[in-house]
């Protein structure tokens, strides 16, 4: 395995996909503005945010362009962690979003880890007694793709490719 990132269709011939990098970016739903006192205030919503995602990766190969195109709704199995907080002795705790499977690690603020005993969609169950920690875990989203681009170096053997997708 050359990556941790995974997509549902098209995939990663060999040599296409080490060294990955991705973005991921709350996608803006609001404004800001500046109220009569001069204070500034969010007039947006406060529900947890959909991510767009950027992955740029050079290699020897391109991605496999089989099925992918503009709009194409994709599973992308992310390799940006993210991380959530719990509480002491916490046995329960719903994730933000739906993890990729194997991927899920429960740790104290000391580092120790913290035995997962139950992974239900985002439901997670967690051994207790325990002191309280971060979950990391890489996210499963669905998105749709806004655009991808390949690129290629002939004389200097590079081959790149990138992808812009949105959660849906």
């Amino acid at each position: 395995m050359e990556s941790e990132l995974t997509i549902n269709i098209g995939g990663f011939p060999p040599f296409s996909a080490r060294g990955c990098e991705q973005e991921l970016t709350p996608i803006e739903h609001g404004d800001f503005h500046r109220n009569v006192n001069g204070d500034l205030v969010y007039l947006g919503s406060d529900a947890h945010a959909k991510y767009k995602s950027t992955i740029k990766c050079n290699d020897k190969a391109a991605i496999a362009t089989d099925g992918l195109y503009r709009g194409r709704e994709i599973e992308l199995g992310c390799i940006q962690r993210l991380w959530q907080k719990f509480e002491a002795n916490q046995p329960e705790l719903e994730l933000d979003k739906l993890p990729v499977e194997g991927s899920l690690y429960a740790y104290s603020n000391d580092q120790v880890e913290i035995k997962i005993l139950k992974i239900d969609g985002k439901k997670i169950t967690l051994a207790t007694p325990n002191p309280g920690g971060y979950i990391c875990y890489r996210p499963l989203l669905s998105m749709r793709i806004v655009q991808y681009t390949l690129k290629t170096n002939e004389w200097g053997i590079k081959v790149g490719w990138q992808m812009e997708c949105e959660e849906i």
